[in-house]
């Protein structure tokens, strides 16, 4: 950029400008805008449902402008790929929990069936869009980001079934996709179906232990339709 030149006429006295409040310029000036938008959108998504979230909205939300979003997610699909693919991501690491969890093979699938279950039952919106939902039928194409994101959350289990298997504990006889399918779908059908039950005892330790010995009974028996 070029200097400014001396000016040879008096200087207008000009307005002082109002400095914006320190809420404004963090509204403008954050460097995590995206990461806040994913983090309120989540919640948006879990309280009212995917139909309630618009960027304009988030962006009026935490205090941006209303263009500001756009920059991260220049669509609204945009938006739920990211909140997908950050799904699958916390699914991994809930994978590799499970297998740092023991050399045991069983408890690497209970550890496994736990962290699933209450990953859902945590998100369940979140975890419709992760199976299901209008990313799939949208026409639009999937983010290389989701592709990895949702690879490796799968690989996740499936190292774990396999173990199971090569350790001579789970079925050998039927293959590690389809034995990792039954369990996982098993695990999943137990969540969406006790959604509601989860939110209604929140309020209650002593219902919420009961639930979390019921989980650990629901594992048992899924465990032991898989073992050799």
């Amino acid at each position: 950029m070029k200097p400014f030149k001396k000016q040879t006429t008096p200087k207008k006295t000009k307005t002082p400008t109002p400095k914006p409040s320190s809420s404004q310029t963090a509204g403008y000036h954050h460097g995590n805008l995206r990461e806040e938008v994913l983090e309120h959108s989540r919640k948006v998504l879990e309280k009212t449902g995917v139909s309630s979230l618009s960027l304009r909205d988030i962006a009026s939300d935490l205090g941006v402008s209303h263009t500001a979003p756009y920059r991260h997610f220049p669509k609204k699909m945009d938006l739920l790929q990211a909140l997908v693919a950050e799904g699958f991501r916390e699914l991994a690491l809930a994978m590799k929990r499970a297998w740092d969890s023991s050399e045991d093979p069983l408890t690497k699938v209970r550890k496994a069936g736990e962290e699933y279950i209450y990953l859902l039952l945590n998100n369940p919106r979140r975890t419709e869009l992760m199976f299901g939902g209008e990313i799939y039928v949208s026409g639009d194409p999937l983010s290389d980001d989701l592709r990895e994101c949702g690879n490796e959350a799968y690989m996740g289990m499936f190292r774990i079934v396999e173990y199971g298997q090569n350790q001579l504990v789970l079925k050998k006889s039927v293959p590690t996709a389809t034995l990792m399918m039954s369990f996982w779908s098993g695990v999943h059908g137990f969540a969406v179906l006790n959604e509601r039950k989860w939110k209604s005892i929140q309020s209650s330790e002593e219902e919420k232990k009961s639930f979390q010995k019921e989980v650990l009974q629901i594992l048992e028996i899924m465990i032991e339709g898989t073992r050799l």
